[in-house]
């Protein structure tokens, strides 16, 4: 009777120890990105985002560590050209470039992920704006940190400023003391063989236009990698650093309407305002709203059921679009 006890108790304490080494082995490890989904082993050193303001005209392309960036917004401005707001969160470059001035809707971007915020010059309403403190930022209109130019780009498309010289700021103003929170997008689970637990419904969208005027791009899904390749006018977009062409998870589209500020056509854009949305993920087109409660709180995108959108877990560009922006795909 001793003998079966003992046998009755090994067969107990090796299934409880069969069920929690398949426990820890489902569980979810690591630290997660909220802006990617993606997990890593090592705590994400930023205490915040950085943003950067990237040109995205003339020899400004191809700009510097795009793909390395967590999010990538696209604004219109004015002569119907766009400016990029690239979000930096688990990977930092060595440097950023090339950096052009700011509007006041990309300050109100800033506050969103309550960003580090850096550009070169500001339009008179985005610098009264920035003076007002609501936002850490950087620009070479009145910093000390030394902004150079490069020399394969023309000017005004050549500003670039390191890595050294912005941490040097973050040290001195002590920006990175305390980490800030940030409210994480919400992801599709992925299993272990790499693919999506949960269906992807929407209409078929492999091949995606967007048309601001004088700056248009294409993404073109690979189903195999689930990626979408970006591409300007049918040409090649690729980082200036590693000649490779400029891949996403998602493309989020943020309907806006703009108007006219001044004579220059500077554009006033409120982004609080709520619109509809569409979201490109996994080769589909998901229909949607978005809304923001205060310029202080992150925008949230919804689907047509009130369900939160769920991103494929990688890097988003953002397609904020306005009322003369067309976005088609097929």
């Amino acid at each position: 009777r001793l003998s079966v006890l003992l046998v009755l108790v090994l067969c107990i304490a090796l299934t409880f120890t069969l069920v929690g080494c398949k426990k820890d082995k489902n569980e979810e490890s690591g630290y997660l990105n909220p802006l990617t989904g993606i997990r890593t082993e090592e705590p994400i050193k930023a205490a915040r985002p950085l943003q950067v303001s990237i040109d995205n005209v003339g020899s400004a392309i191809p700009q510097s560590y795009l793909s390395v960036a967590d999010l990538v917004y696209e604004f219109p401005v004015e002569g119907n050209q766009t400016r990029l707001q690239a979000i930096f969160y688990g990977e930092i470059p060595d440097h950023f470039g090339p950096i052009r001035s700011v509007r006041p809707y990309f300050v109100d971007l800033a506050r969103e992920y309550d960003s580090l915020f850096l550009g070169h010059g500001w339009s008179p309403d985005a610098k009264n704006y920035l003076l007002q403190g609501h936002v850490a930022y950087i620009n070479a209109m009145n910093s000390d940190c030394a902004f150079y130019r490069v020399n394969d780009k023309d000017s005004p498309h050549d500003s670039y400023l390191d890595w050294t010289e912005v941490k040097r700021k973050i040290d001195e103003n002590g920006w990175w003391d305390e980490k800030v929170e940030i409210k994480p997008f919400q992801f599709l689970e992925v299993s272990e063989d790499d693919k999506d637990e949960s269906a992807v419904e929407g209409k078929k969208a492999t091949y995606i236009t967007v048309y601001y005027g004088a700056s248009n791009c294409e993404y073109t899904y690979d189903p195999e990698t689930k990626l979408y390749t970006r591409t300007v006018e049918g040409s090649a977009y690729v980082d200036r650093e590693t000649n490779e062409s400029i891949t996403v998870s998602n493309v989020l589209v943020q309907r806006v309407t703009s108007s006219v500020l001044d004579y220059k056509g500077r554009l006033g854009i409120d982004m609080c305002a709520g619109g509809n949305a569409v979201l490109y993920t996994n080769g589909v087109a998901i229909e949607g709203t978005w809304s923001r409660d205060s310029l202080d709180s992150r925008t949230v995108f919804v689907d047509k059921d009130g369900n939160e959108f769920k991103l494929q877990p990688g890097k988003t560009w953002v397609q904020v679009a306005d009322q003369d922006c067309s976005v088609t795909h097929k």
